[in-house]
């Protein structure tokens, strides 16, 4: 059970109040400057639900002051259970007609909030998406005032499957609360939690405008889980072949698109088996598996990115060609 330090809105929607949701797990070098980019939005109706996923530094104590001085601040604490656990507990106790998510160590253009809701409001789409900046210093400067883009649920997804428009992330965007009145959550105990997501709030909204401006500035970490080989990695064929299901059963025409992205997974995860010198055959037989059922049709596939299909090219001279070919790629 969540402890909170004011009472929840007992499931009522206010209209025009955002609630940003900062899942926190011992990010105290980095928690100040992201609540204090927040604070200082220039839409001033937000909340801000800082979900403590049992922090062992003092993490807590930095939410705790920022309750202190600012009323539209509060604290959830919970035992630690995952950035997924942290997220929903943040959604099941929202009061916002709006969500968004902002991970603790990132921060967020002061007009991330205002530009986000005039693009959803003006275009009528459940979801606005926003750009970002991703290196290991955040930026500032920002240009704006292009009019966001207009796409179909199927649209879009299609995009983000083919990697042709970066969408697979909860934060940078924002989502009008009725998406996850459907009962769509975050799966815990299972990385890739975006990836594994982001399909389905996209395909339950009615319309998604994207705005190129770099209105979220996301903090690259060299020990990050993207940026080393772990056996939790293996949580992306799980999920891609999940995503191959739901689109063959629920969204078919974007079956081929789906399979593009899981063909991308195993083939990522099985270089990086090879490179890594981990012994793991199954995971490695796995993946060259769905490399060799998938690799005709990523060829002949014209949305496939060029990736993918030297990939798929390559692996015609068997996994000899790709591992010698692997010596040039970075």
């Amino acid at each position: 059970m969540a402890k909170e330090n004011m009472s929840s809105c007992d499931g009522e929607r206010v209209s025009g109040l955002v609630s940003v949701i900062v899942p926190v797990y011992n990010a105290v070098d980095y928690l100040e400057e992201c609540l204090e980019s927040i604070r200082v939005q220039d839409y001033s109706d937000f909340e801000v639900i800082m979900v403590n996923d049992g922090s062992t530094d003092d993490s807590a104590s930095v939410c705790r002051r920022f309750a202190e001085i600012d009323p539209r601040f509060r604290v959830l604490e919970i035992p630690n259970g995952g950035v997924s656990a942290a997220r929903n507990t943040g959604i099941d106790n929202a009061c916002g007609e709006w969500i968004c998510f902002i991970d603790a160590d990132d921060t967020i253009n002061p007009l991330f909030i205002s530009r986000l809701i005039d693009g959803a409001c003006s275009t009528g789409a459940d979801i606005c998406i926003g750009s970002f900046h991703y290196g290991d210093v955040l930026a500032r400067a920002v240009k704006m005032g292009k009019a966001p883009t207009v796409y179909s649920p199927e649209e879009i997804t299609s995009l983000g499957l083919y990697q042709k428009l970066y969408v697979n992330m909860p934060w940078g965007m924002i989502y009008k609360w009725r998406i996850f009145g459907k009962g769509i959550r975050f799966r815990p105990s299972r990385r890739y939690e975006d990836l594994d997501i982001f399909y389905k709030l996209l395909l339950s909204s009615n319309y998604v405008a994207y705005l190129p401006e770099k209105l979220y500035f996301y903090r690259q970490h060299s020990e990050s889980f993207m940026n080393r080989f772990t056996p939790a990695r293996l949580d992306v064929l799980d999920v891609t072949d999940d995503m191959l299901s739901y689109m063959t059963k629920y969204h078919p025409s974007l079956e081929v698109a789906a399979r593009d992205r899981r063909f991308s997974a195993h083939f990522n995860i099985w270089t990086l088996i090879v490179s890594s010198g981990v012994d793991m055959p199954e995971a490695a037989s796995r993946c060259w598996k769905v490399i060799k059922e998938e690799r005709m049709a990523e060829l002949l596939n014209n949305k496939v990115r060029l990736k993918n299909r030297l990939g798929a090219l390559a692996s015609f001279g068997g996994k000899r060609m790709v591992k010698f070919l692997m010596r040039f790629v970075k």
